[in-house]
């Protein structure tokens, strides 16, 4: 190392004196030099010796840590005393923050008197309890939920009125009724004591079911009414459609479950046996020269015959227009084949019957996409069914109770009092869940 120079530039005058004890530049001997031999201070050569503490090869893993403060309180051992932490005054206080005037008080926040007290919230008498409210075990699922009336209702003013071209008096629908009944007991066991016309509706009926298309369809579940809302009559089903699966409407019934269903006094002569009504030539009941036969016995005129069928068909509504705690017994769905070519019906037909023998129902046409609703009732006395359609005041349908319970019914429907078909209901199951 090169050697300092004897002599240091000085300054101007005007600095003051360096004090006497504070060691000058030039004279080296004062301070510790950089040899190592006068013991001043180490040099280099002793470094790692004794005479100052020697340069470690690295730090360890404690010394790191405490570099990083792992093993340190979350917060320092010194904190800012008075002077650097804020005082009273830097701090929020009581002219900082808000006072009680700032704040709300008692006038400004509901006081016990303005909360909902026992007489005000509903106490446990008061409120519902499971049983009314919905919850885990009393709330529909989703195949069960209630369908939304305001939607779906939307009125049917003609369903419940008489057409106009069914003028028949009481005492004529009295004396049809009694002569149906005398021969509907001469039909019974009718299917097996003739399997030929068995066969025929078997038959018939084996060729759509073959042949029928479902064309993936969504028919009468929960999500379907609201999308094909149309007029319902005083008394439907569907008021009490959310009591069961949506599945229950495509179940098949028993004559004897049927039997058991109602609540009316009927003649307990007339539902000791059911009776299978069987529409057209071959069949237990048929056209002749504009009369009616029943068990080969004329029972009425055309005229009369469709007229009293339109008087059953015409259900009048209840007293209480509120029919939505009525329960209904399903009698399934069916598709409605107007010959025998029909293979593939485009129109499908869901029926149910409360415990007074109303009978309900939806008709849906799959080309339309249009439903329409389905109403009518069963004879106490003959076991005969008949109903109406929609808005229409010249349809009517007519079948027997027990037919209902079957793979296929004969279905004998009205035009008027001028025009009669032979149509067949085939049952149809319900499409996977």
């Amino acid at each position: 190392r090169p050697s300092l120079p004897a002599t240091r530039p000085g300054f101007a005058g005007s600095k003051p004196n360096l004090p006497s004890a504070r060691p000058s530049f030039p004279n080296i001997g004062n301070r510790p030099s950089l040899g190592g031999g006068s013991g001043s201070r180490p040099d280099f050569g002793n470094i790692g010796g004794g005479n100052r503490p020697g340069r470690p090869g690295g730090p360890n893993a404690g010394d790191l840590g405490d570099f990083l403060g792992l093993d340190q309180p979350l917060k320092p051992s010194t904190r800012p005393g008075g002077d650097i932490r804020p005082g009273v005054d830097n701090r929020p206080g009581g002219n900082n923050r808000p006072g009680l005037a700032n704040r709300p008080g008692s006038g400004d926040r509901p006081t016990i008197g303005k909360l909902p007290s026992t007489p005000n919230r509903p106490d446990l008498t008061n409120r519902p309890d499971l049983t009314n409210r919905p919850g885990s075990s009393y709330r529909p699922g989703v195949s069960n939920r209630p369908i939304d009336i305001g939607n779906v209702n939307i009125g049917n003013s003609v369903i419940n009125k008489r057409p106009a071209w069914a003028n028949i008096d009481n005492n004529q629908l009295t004396s049809i009724e009694n002569r149906m009944q005398t021969q509907i007991g001469g039909v019974h066991g009718w299917l097996d004591n003739n399997p030929g016309r068995r066969d025929y509706w078997n038959g018939w009926g084996n060729n759509v079911r073959h042949h029928w298309d479902y064309h993936d369809n969504n028919w009468f579940r929960p999500n379907w009414w609201n999308s094909h809302p149309h007029g319902w009559g005083a008394w439907h089903y569907g008021y009490g459609y959310h009591r069961h699966p949506w599945n229950y409407w495509w179940t098949v019934p028993t004559f004897v479950g049927l039997t058991n269903w109602f609540t009316w006094n009927a003649p307990a002569t007339v539902w000791t046996e059911p009776v299978y009504y069987d529409y057209g030539q071959g069949g237990n009941i048929y056209y002749n020269n504009d009369t009616v036969y029943i068990n080969q016995q004329p029972v009425a005129t055309a005229d009369e015959f469709a007229e009293s069928a339109a008087v059953l068909a015409t259900a009048p509504p209840p007293q209480d227009t509120e029919t939505k705690d009525e329960d209904w017994m399903a009698l399934g769905t069916f598709g409605v084949a107007t010959d025998e070519k029909d293979v593939d019906p485009t129109r499908v037909m869901q029926l149910a019957v409360n415990k007074q023998g109303i009978l309900s129902g939806t008709l849906l046409n799959t080309t339309t996409n249009e439903a329409k609703a389905i109403e009518g009732r069963v004879d106490r006395n003959t076991q005969r069914v008949a109903f109406r359609i929609g808005e229409s005041q010249d349809v009517v349908c007519e079948t027997g109770l027990y037919n209902l319970t079957k793979d296929q019914a004969p279905l004998l429907v009205h035009f008027g009092e001028d025009k009669v078909e032979n149509y067949l209901l085939v049952r149809l199951e319900a499409p996977a869940d």
